[in-house]
């Protein structure tokens, strides 16, 4: 994501999030962390697989944080599911599998402390797959 270049599929999820009352960060911070994030791992998650993290702002050491997200995407360390604060930022990653060939490879989401994550990610997880 450079900038904040979104696909269709990232604007549905988007408006499912917004529907939930939840709000999302997408200051300069956030923008590049998730854009470089987005470009640096698209080549290590496979087709019909979308990869979903969720990060608490805000973001007090954003290279470090992407690079230890970076390894987590490379390395397939994170299995189905991972939670862990990285750098005093709680992180969750989920992998979804089975999802269409032009979903997006990775989507990330920004929040607030008091948003629920998991929340996040189930609603995000739907859209890809289609569901209500």
């Amino acid at each position: 994501m450079s900038g904040l270049e979104i696909d269709d599929a990232e604007r549905a999820i988007l408006a499912r999030i917004r529907a939930a009352k939840i709000r999302l960060r997408f200051d300069q911070v956030v923008v590049a962390l998730t854009g470089g994030l987005k470009a640096a791992s698209v080549d290590f998650i496979p087709d019909h697989e979308t990869v979903i993290f969720t990060l608490t702002a805000p973001i007090q050491l954003p290279n470090r944080t992407q690079a230890v997200l970076e390894g987590w995407v490379r390395d397939g360390a994170f299995g189905d599911e991972r939670r862990e604060a990285v750098h005093g930022n709680d992180v969750r990653m989920r992998r979804v599998r089975g999802v269409s060939a032009g979903a997006p490879r990775l989507i990330g989401f920004v929040h607030n402390p008091d948003a629920d994550a998991g929340l996040i990610l189930d609603l995000a997880e739907r859209g890809l797959l289609g569901g209500d």
